[in-house]
């Protein structure tokens, strides 16, 4: 084949090695382009390089030498870069096919500056000139450099003294200019702090899709002045309950004004309520545990929570922490209440795998033929994990379905609406017996609900002179409100540590033995002087032969539980007590303080009432604000605090 019959022309590549840069940017300024790439040094950085993998670095910000560059992503290639070459325009023009004279336009000049030609005026202007252009081969493009990457945050430092005196005299890399730099020693500044930025805030360049969309249960509305608005149609429903402090001068007497009227709630409510009422008629206070247990139908026990409000208070803290009291009653009033203070326990779990769902011990599936059934299923039959308070929903019974149930009765009304009610066993969960199976669904007991004899025995002693009344200074003459409530301080911490060891060995499966673990405990000392608490204490202590580990344990903590008690109730009674406001212990916006070392008990500050009522705060932001909520537990309330 001849030189003629060929139809491409063939160039000669020079032996020029070319790195090719694609800056993000409109070049408008070539010197302005290359000081972004770090100028001179920068682009002899890029085409000299060793390494094959170096990357070039982009500033867009090249006049503050504290912004954080943007890097490339290197690529081989292997292209060409060829150099075209067109006629200049002469600046006269006409129409296109016709032989009308030739008009002259302007033509920017140098001073104008280069324009920067779109891509159809650059094939315009080849196929204008077919032929006339001329192509000349420049050199191998060996490199590609691409910016894809995010460019990171930038702060402005320029009111900022000493971000300014850095750059000037540490980054100016003069050493007679680095010798004036100093740094302001002095401490306590509060005002005018200068703040330095951190080098970098985005700690990736690759931007990240979240897929943010609405929530379906959130919908838009109009609010009571017209306004748009959005609303949450699955947020929890507000229960106005009683939730008061242990200080509290006068007990609520009756429900809450912002209780809807017993008429105009639902017919399982208003059940709900009535036998609520005979179950408080017969004890002035519960367990929420307890009235849950003593609830045949299941639709009464899901009412439970909004029942509550109508018939009882509730203590957050002191030694009824937690108790449902009946409107009226003040058990701090007589020591025969002494019987409904509450006693609150960390069940820690064995298992890793139950911990995330706060069960109790690595094999707690045991079953109670009589009672009720503990485990991987809560106390209705359904599978459901060991949390606490979580028992099955509507929607995981299948007794609620009247087909699935026999023993569901599903009757029509006469509103033409179907009323199912579904009876369920008893169960005596609330009551501690300190026999295996540990039940899983609470960590507080009433000491009236302790069945085990030695406790009993021991938080109510027999009086054979007078069997109406327990032994002559067994109790306190005044109510302690704080701790201990009708008892001692010993008496409560030895008590407190008795069942907490009984617990333990319900959760390891293995039985105790009272008279050899627990016969010196029972002989400390019931109270303490507090004014010579270090010698008191000495007399809780076991020493001599015959003495075991667990012995002495449980001595060091009954010491530290009656320190923590001592040092608890000085803090609350000093002048300001916790929160400044005269020994109320509620903080600030109504949270609850507690100090590091110094606590109401070894067993937490807050009762398990108030973890629901945080708990279902969070829930619900989570249920507005999230994609896919929860369903919360049923037996979890949101309550309203009214002793602050």
């Amino acid at each position: 084949m001849t030189d003629e019959q060929r139809t491409a022309p063939f160039y000669t590549v020079p032996p020029h090695h070319i790195a090719s840069v694609e800056h993000p940017a409109i070049i408008r300024n070539v010197d302005k382009a290359i000081d972004t790439l770090e100028g001179n040094a920068g682009i002899s950085k890029i085409i000299n390089s060793s390494r094959a993998d170096t990357r070039a670095n982009l500033n867009l910000r090249p006049e503050d030498v504290m912004s954080r560059p943007l890097q490339s992503t290197n690529s081989q290639t292997n292209n060409v870069l060829l150099k075209v070459t067109v006629p200049r325009r002469t600046g006269r023009r006409r129409k296109r096919g016709t032989e009308e004279p030739f008009t002259e336009m302007h033509l920017p000049s140098e001073n104008d500056g280069c324009p920067r030609l779109s891509a159809r005026d650059l094939r315009r202007s080849l196929e204008d000139n077919v032929g006339r252009y001329q192509v000349e081969p420049v050199g191998m493009v060996n490199r590609t450099h691409v910016f894809r990457g995010m460019p990171d945050f930038v702060w402005s430092t320029s009111s900022s003294e000493f971000t300014n005196r850095f750059r000037d005299q540490i980054l100016s890399f003069d050493y007679e200019k680095m010798k004036q730099f100093d740094i302001n020693m002095s401490k306590g500044a509060i005002s005018n702090v200068d703040i330095i930025p951190p080098p970098s805030y985005s700690h990736g360049d690759i931007p990240f899709n979240y897929f943010y969309r609405q929530n379906p249960t959130v919908k838009q509305s109009l609010d009571k002045t017209g306004q748009p608005t959005t609303i949450n149609t699955s947020s929890a429903t507000k229960i106005a309950t009683h939730l008061v402090p242990y200080d509290i001068p006068t007990v609520p007497q009756a429900a809450h004004p912002g209780c809807p009227p017993i008429p105009t709630l639902e017919p399982v409510l208003q059940e709900t309520i009535s036998v609520l009422e005979s179950l408080f008629s017969t004890r002035p206070a519960w367990t929420r545990r307890g009235l849950r247990n003593s609830l045949t139908k299941l639709e009464q026990r899901h009412a439970l929570k909004h029942a509550v409000p109508y018939v009882g208070y509730i203590f957050r803290s002191g030694p009824w922490r937690d108790a449902i009291v009946k409107h009226g009653h003040d058990p701090r009033s007589s020591p025969d209440y002494r019987i409904y203070q509450t006693a609150m326990f960390r069940l820690l779990p064995r298992d890793p795998e139950v911990a995330r769902d706060g069960g109790g011990s690595a094999n707690f599936n045991t079953t109670n033929t009589d009672t009720y059934t503990t485990g991987t299923t809560g106390g209705h039959g359904g599978v459901k994990s060991n949390r606490r308070h979580t028992h099955t929903r509507y929607s995981d019974v299948a007794a609620i379905n009247p087909f699935a149930n026999p023993s569901s009765r599903t009757t029509l009304s006469s509103d033409n609406t179907f009323t199912t009610t579904t009876p369920v066993p008893a169960e005596t969960t609330h009551i501690f017996t300190g026999t295996p199976p540990l039940p899983h669904d609470g960590r507080m007991w009433m000491f009236c609900d302790i069945a085990d004899p030695l406790l009993r025995n021991f938080l109510f002693p027999p009086n054979p002179s007078d069997p109406t009344n327990p032994p002559p200074g067994f109790l306190r003459e005044t109510c302690e409100p704080v701790t201990d409530g009708w008892y001692g301080t010993g008496t409560m911490a030895k008590a407190k540590a008795i069942m907490r060891a009984k617990i333990l060995a319900l959760t390891e499966n293995r039985a105790t033995d009272d008279e050899a673990e627990f016969g010196r405990i029972l002989a400390f000392p019931d109270h303490v002087d507090e004014e010579n608490l270090n010698e008191e204490v000495l007399q809780f202590s076991c020493e001599g032969e015959g003495v075991g580990s667990r012995e002495m344990q449980m001595a060091t903590d009954i010491r530290a539980a009656i320190r923590g008690a001592v040092s608890w109730r000085a803090v609350v009674s000093r002048p300001g007590g916790v929160d400044g406001k005269g020994g109320n212990e509620v903080g600030e916006g109504g949270k609850k303080v507690q100090w590091e070392d110094e606590g109401e008990g070894d067993e937490g500050s807050e009762g398990e009432e108030v973890e629901m009522q945080d708990q279902e705060g969070e829930d619900e932001d989570e249920n507005q604000d999230g994609d896919d909520a929860e369903d919360q537990d049923q037996d979890e309330d949101d309550e309203m605090d009214e002793g602050s």
